[in-house]
């Protein structure tokens, strides 16, 4: 007979919580991604005005490989930890740990020094790719190689930051062993579920801030200032009253061209250079008594 497949024997399944060698750990961490790239699509159809698809999928594409080498840097990180040794010292615990110190530190690392280290560099050298992050020369011409030049500079800028963040695990390795102990001990046996509170439950919140802030910096902010004065400028044009033209304005037209309104009341008609004057019916009678 078939064996029949329970919460228990699942949960079971895998006593001790590994990063990798097992497909629900593989399995686990693709679904991590997946939920990556929808939350991007989710930002991007929320947002006003929204980015050209190929703007915004250059954009994505440094956030999702550069998420790639962050989320292998903290499995590395944890896997250092955990060689130091113990019992109870398992890899998801020091896992969770790498991640939140790298999704609040190493976050903040890699956007100073995108901002202020990268582009400052690049404008005192006017070397154009570096300038502004999220600029490939759009929307005329949308350069392939700039976005090669700034996701090699971002994945590098994220690697050192992970560096960063994994000398700070090692040096603090004795004071938070207790913590990775106590949690593995409450998940001694439920090696899965334990792996899916550290690849889906604890990275989740943390994960939505760190995509939204990173997003909000990667891409061009000029377009952002560029399309709100235009939207203001178009809205405030849309609440213009209209002119209202009575028998007492001049109307004047030019030759060949346009015609245009002069609102008001005036004693004299006023003349444009290059048009014909067209009377109002006071005007014409007032003419006609000084003809006669």
């Amino acid at each position: 007979f078939p064996e029949v497949v329970t919460h228990s024997s699942i949960t079971r399944g895998m006593p001790v919580c590994n990063l990798f060698g097992n497909v629900w750990a593989i399995f686990i961490q693709g679904l991590l991604g997946v939920a990556v790239f929808s939350l991007l699509i989710v930002k991007w159809q929320c947002e006003r005005p929204k980015r050209q698809f190929y703007v915004w999928m250059f954009d994505g594409l440094k956030q999702c490989i550069s998420a790639g080498f962050q989320h292998l840097c903290n499995v590395a990180i944890a896997a250092i930890a955990r060689s130091e040794g113990g019992e109870g010292n398992e890899e998801c615990g020091w896992y969770i740990i790498s991640f939140t110190i790298d999704a609040c530190l190493g976050t903040a690392l890699s956007l100073l020094m995108l901002k202020y280290g990268l582009e400052v560099a690049a404008k005192k050298l006017n070397y154009a790719p570096l300038i502004e992050s999220g600029d490939y020369g759009q929307p005329d011409n949308i350069r392939v190689k700039w976005w090669a030049i700034q996701l090699t500079s971002w994945v590098m800028i994220n690697i050192l930051a992970r560096v960063v963040c994994g000398a700070i695990v090692v040096l603090l390795h004795n004071p938070l062993y207790p913590f990775v102990r106590w949690l593995t001990a409450k998940f001694k046996g439920h090696g899965i579920l334990y792996l899916l509170l550290a690849m889906i439950g604890t990275p989740t919140f943390l994960n939505i801030l760190q995509l939204i802030i990173q997003d909000n910096c990667l891409k061009k902010r000029s377009d952002d200032r560029e399309n709100a004065v235009n939207a203001m400028t178009h809205e405030g044009l849309d609440k213009l009253p209209l002119m209202d033209v009575s028998d007492n304005e001049t109307k004047e037209k030019d030759v060949g061209g346009p015609e245009i309104f002069i609102g008001g009341v005036n004693n004299e008609n006023t003349r444009l250079d290059g048009a014909h004057e067209t009377l109002t019916p006071s005007t014409a009678a007032l003419e006609q008594r000084r003809d006669g």
